[in-house]
């Protein structure tokens, strides 16, 4: 059986800069105007950041929901289990 190597893809700085900025400025600004950006790793890294705040937002909002999950602990959903319907 043959292993397979995974190569890691190391970011540049200027992409790790532009990442944590679009990451912050996304988290503390509700609006922020789209504007085409330059092609440069900086701003490719501040539109993934902003992009990295949004999923975890979604990814937050909806654990939430499954926690605050009302469950209805008197009924007995398994009352019926088992007998013949008629």
């Amino acid at each position: 059986m043959s292993t397979i190597e995974h190569d890691e893809i190391t970011p540049s700085e200027d992409f790790i800069k532009g990442f944590n900025e679009g990451y912050i400025l996304a988290k503390f600004s509700r609006e922020f105007p789209k504007t085409d950006m330059p092609n440069s790793d900086r701003s490719k890294g501040f539109a993934k950041g902003m992009m990295q705040y949004e999923v975890e937002k979604k990814l937050e909002k909806t654990m939430s929901r499954f926690s605050n999950f009302d469950y209805n602990q008197s009924k007995d959903y398994t009352k019926d289990r088992g007998l013949d319907k008629e």
